[in-house]
């Protein structure tokens, strides 16, 4: 994990070296307060509990009340992204008890792990619109059919993740294919040779948990293939399509060639930060994610709070979307 935990906190040392004297500066620090790895779990376990009542819906309500419930389930694996999101952002050294915990909840029904979302994410944030941004899409905003067809790959996402694990696993074992597996699972786009990174090793390995949570989905899929169907797999598909969507949404897709404030101001986007669809597009204040690019390591609990700052101190705050 040291690699990751280095990355973590390179992410925040690039910020504060792009510009003194900016406003992500005069911020107050009573403001910038990490996220806690009990809120955390706290809050993964209501969405838990919330999915426990959906799957009794669909067990024993009628037929429309089992659409509505299976929504409520992609709505709620698609915050479990969220909530992994937040503890990716932490400087964690190495994983204790709990951050295992939370990575079986949040991550393993996404098909992915802390590792691999430290990887790609961590990534973003730092050269996000340059050319090594594995999340950057040139031209997406200009052509609607480019468009459509990146938010329907959200359709294929769990899908794409659920392979990952399996070439994950071989390059644990063999590193000729360590650097296979990080460009075309992590992202990468560093074009470099990385059979020996400790990095890439560790994501690698950290597959092991998450093809465990597989074979658990497959024994239950032998007791009943339509409930393992309709209450995870295919909610599952469309919390990946909702994740898509909301990527595409959080950020405009012009080539940045710095981490400036302004840059970021200009680059990223707020959405749904309140209506009747928060909780399945934008769950757990994802949809600020302006003052979330400026500050990566603040918990999302308190993002709207931050953003009120930002809105009254900072006159080139864009408007939400």
């Amino acid at each position: 994990m040291a690699a990751l935990d280095h990355l973590a906190d390179d992410l925040e040392h690039a910020l504060d070296a792009a510009e003194v004297g900016s406003s992500r500066d005069r911020v107050p620090r009573a403001l910038l307060v990490k996220p806690r790895v009990e809120r955390l779990l706290s809050v993964a376990a209501g969405d838990w509990a919330v999915i426990g009542l959906a799957w009794a819906a669909m067990a024993w309500g009628p037929a429309w009340l089992g659409v509505v419930a299976g929504v409520v389930v992609a709505g709620r694996i698609h915050a479990f992204g969220v909530i992994l999101h937040d503890a990716a952002h932490l400087p964690l050294r190495g994983k204790s008890a709990r951050v295992r915990l939370l990575e079986a909840m949040c991550g393993y029904p996404l098909a992915t792990t802390l590792d691999a979302m430290r990887y790609h994410h961590l990534r973003h944030h730092r050269d996000n619109g340059m050319p090594t941004d594995p999340y950057f899409k040139a031209g997406v905003e200009e052509r609607p059919a480019l468009y459509t067809l990146n938010v329907l790959r959200g359709l294929a996402l769990m899908p794409f993740w659920t392979v990952r694990v399996w070439f994950g696993l071989a390059a644990w074992a063999l590193p000729r294919l360590r650097t296979s597996y990080a460009r075309v699972f992590l992202q990468d786009r560093s074009g470099a040779d990385l059979s020996d990174s400790r990095e890439v090793l560790g994501c690698a390995r950290a597959e092991l948990g998450q093809a465990l949570f597989q074979a658990v989905v497959v024994a239950a899929a032998f007791v009943s293939v339509k409930a393992v169907f309709f209450g995870f797999v295919l909610p599952a598909v469309l919390a990946g399509v909702l994740a898509a969507w909301r990527l595409l949404q959080e950020h405009r897709y012009t080539p940045n060639t710095d981490r400036r404030v302004a840059t970021t101001l200009a680059t990223t986007r707020d959405h749904h930060l309140t209506g009747p669809f928060t909780w399945l597009l934008a769950p757990h204040h994802i949809g600020y994610h302006v003052t979330h690019h400026l500050h990566p390591q603040v918990g999302f609990d308190h993002l709207p709070a931050l953003r009120e700052w930002y809105r009254a101190n900072e006159p080139a705050y864009p408007e939400s979307v």
